[in-house]
């Protein structure tokens, strides 16, 4: 099964492509690699954003565990 959950407020595309660019940018300079990318990259958003990204990210949390409640009730009804 593959499900798709729209975000329903998104942080605004220009403004996260920027951000990711110079975070992209930001990892390399600082030779980071592999793993380490995606942590040095969620504390980049958070800064960068001023905080906007984590209240996106939160928000998504809720969502796709609201949504996963109500597939696995209905998956027991069936």
């Amino acid at each position: 099964m593959v499900v798709a959950n729209p975000v329903k407020h998104e942080m605004d595309r220009k403004r996260h492509d920027a951000i990711l660019k110079s975070g992209l940018a930001g990892a390399r300079k600082a030779g980071i690699i592999g793993k380490a990318v995606t942590p040095f990259l969620l504390e980049h958003f958070h800064t960068a954003s001023e905080g906007e990204s984590l209240s996106v990210n939160i928000e998504i949390i809720k969502s796709n565990s609201a949504l996963a409640a109500d597939i696995a009730v209905a998956k027991q009804r069936h």
